[in-house]
């Protein structure tokens, strides 16, 4: 699977994102959504649907929000829920590729989905675990085809902006 991203989740970038999604300063989507946008366009073929990542039930009673949400909805896109935690996980911070693999296999359930591409959109990508889970599901449910895509990606030494990377599935 290949995931586009539109950004370097580094510097400036991070901080946007994270006080966007840790201290709810919901006014910074707007500095955001044109990135997202323009990953989009270029990703999402015609006739494709469109979902998120689910979050967790506890992440937005903390935030009383879905970041994925609120960036879409600045970026002019509507999405569908076709996602839903099937289980709890554990924070992904701090773990390997291998533990996050592990940590959310079985993490994600789909609503039917009657063949067709869906476009699955996170926040931020770092090994592509919960994005290979999601897409997982979603062909159990009958996608024909998942495409992955990210407003930020976590830099390896040589990365830029916009960038695709191939993970694992």
């Amino acid at each position: 699977m290949t995931v586009t991203s539109a950004l370097a989740f580094d510097g400036v970038a991070a901080r946007v994102v994270r006080a966007l999604k840790e201290e709810g300063r919901t006014g910074l989507a707007r500095d955001l959504a044109p990135a997202l946008d323009a990953v989009l366009r270029l990703a999402v073929p015609a006739g494709a649907r469109l979902t998120t990542v689910p979050g967790t039930r506890a992440a937005f009673r903390r935030r009383g929000f879905r970041p994925l949400d609120i960036l879409l909805r600045r970026a002019g896109w509507t999405h569908e829920r076709l996602l839903r935690v099937a289980r709890a996980t554990d924070d992904q911070r701090g773990l390997d590729r291998s533990a996050r693999r592990e940590n959310v296999g079985g993490a994600f359930a789909a609503r039917p989905v009657p063949g067709g591409v869906v476009v699955i959109v996170d926040d931020v990508v770092t090994t592509g675990s919960t994005l290979c889970e999601a897409a997982r599901a979603l062909r159990a449910a009958g996608a024909d085809e998942v495409i992955a895509v990210a407003l930020a990606h976590t830099p390896r030494r040589r990365n830029t902006e916009g960038e695709s990377r191939v993970i694992e599935t």
